[in-house]
């Protein structure tokens, strides 16, 4: 891979990025595609990154350590204190030691430190299978997984349905086909907003209820409806080649907690030249 540029934010400039004034419609949009796409003014966004768009013209990536180039992130969270939630495709060596394998969930407390959130194996997750959703959720963190798969007790899930882990055990929290969504879809992002309310992304093409979306896109469940919460192609055209697979769209509220994670933090990748 080519030698690549990096260039600091600084706690200024990215105060002033993340709360310009933008239409109401527009959101703060954090994603990561699942091949290499440049997006904003020639920003390089790998696998392994993960893309903060204000939806103003404007790209900057996540700050979540020095990553192998190897990796791939196919899940993005964030605590309430900041701290990043990611998921990797594949068994991915990180600094300090920590070995994060298909399946398990690592916190990442930016600028300093890996562990492990959630170690799949030791919860009874079948080896293979991969956790390609993370979000907080009411009692803890809220997963999907690429496949269906049995969690013991009695609860089998499949690879469009989403389960909350409380520390200790698994509850069903969305039953992707009872809500209408085709068992042939795997979500492979998933966001709890609170109050019932999700966004979701999915694995391919696909619509529910009459709503058309690709695999790039997010959307919105509400419930009881759906709607389209970021047409990502829209947002930049050199997402239609790409699959959206984590995802993490701050509500207002979280505006202050984005800037914390992210001041002086975040670094943006240039073109090589």
């Amino acid at each position: 891979m080519a030698r690549r540029r990096y260039l600091a934010v600084t706690s200024l400039l990215v105060a002033s990025w993340l709360f310009a004034t933008p239409a109401p419609a527009q959101e703060i949009v954090s994603a990561s595609p699942d091949i290499t796409i440049d997006l904003g003014t020639s920003v390089i966004t790998t696998d392994e990154d993960v893309a903060l768009d204000n939806q103003l013209g404007i790209v900057l990536l996540e700050n979540l350590g020095a990553l192998p180039d190897a990796s791939n992130v196919i899940a993005l969270g964030v605590d309430l204190n900041g701290d990043r939630l990611i998921a990797f495709e594949t068994t991915t060596a990180l600094a300090g030691g920590v070995v994060a394998r298909p399946g398990d969930v690592v916190r990442y407390d930016t600028g300093a430190t890996y562990s492990i959130e959630f170690d799949a194996s030791a919860e009874g997750v079948p080896a293979g299978v991969k956790t390609d959703s993370v979000s907080l959720s009411p009692v803890g963190l809220l997963l999907s997984f690429d496949t269906t798969v049995d969690l013991g007790g009695g609860l089998v899930v499949a690879d469009e349905d989403l389960v909350d882990w409380n520390g200790s055990s698994f509850a069903l929290a969305f039953d992707g086909s009872a809500e209408g969504v085709d068992p042939a879809l795997d979500v492979d992002a998933a966001q709890d907003l609170g109050s019932g309310h999700l966004l979701l992304s999915f694995d391919t093409t696909g619509q529910i209820a009459g709503l058309v979306f690709d695999d790039e896109d997010v959307v919105r469940f509400d419930g009881a409806n759906w709607s389209l919460e970021f047409d990502a192609s829209a947002a930049d055209p050199d997402w239609a080649a790409a699959d959206l697979d984590a995802v993490m769209v701050p509500e207002p509220s979280m505006g202050g907690l984005l800037l914390a994670g992210a001041s002086g933090l975040v670094w943006m990748r240039r073109s090589p030249r």
